[in-house]
């Protein structure tokens, strides 16, 4: 059975300095070219929302983010954004779980807006306004 990972098994995996230090490495990697990662899909249902896939390959994964965003969901009691990250082995095509994205997205958005903070800062930077 492939083991599927909800939000709170992610974010109690996963703690905020891997995931920087992950981060860092995944722009490394991809930068020196060990990642293919196609342009976003979308695919709109007007007026409703949109569907958007983002497939990626690298490291010997394949994985695709499978998000949705329906504005008006709100109204109906139910999120604005969803969706699943897959990962499957780039050998075989194995999937090997499945995970919350919502959980994956926050913790890459922190890591990668700590990066750039780190990486762009002045040496002598105290603090950032």
């Amino acid at each position: 059975m492939v083991p599927v990972f909800r939000a709170e098994d992610v974010r109690r995996a996963v703690p905020s300095l891997d995931a920087f230090d992950a981060v860092r490495e995944a722009f490394l990697a991809y930068a020196r070219g060990e990642w293919t990662m196609p342009p976003k899909i979308y695919v709109t249902n007007y007026p409703a929302g949109d569907f958007r896939a983002m497939p990626a390959l690298g490291g010997g994964h394949a994985l695709l983010k499978w998000v949705t965003s329906f504005p008006g969901n709100p109204a109906h009691g139910l999120p604005t954004v969803t969706g699943l990250v897959l990962l499957s082995d780039a050998e075989d095509g194995r999937l090997l779980a499945v995970l919350d994205a919502s959980a994956v997205t926050a913790l890459r958005t922190a890591a990668a807006a700590v990066l750039a903070a780190d990486t762009l800062a002045q040496p002598d930077a105290s603090s950032f306004a």
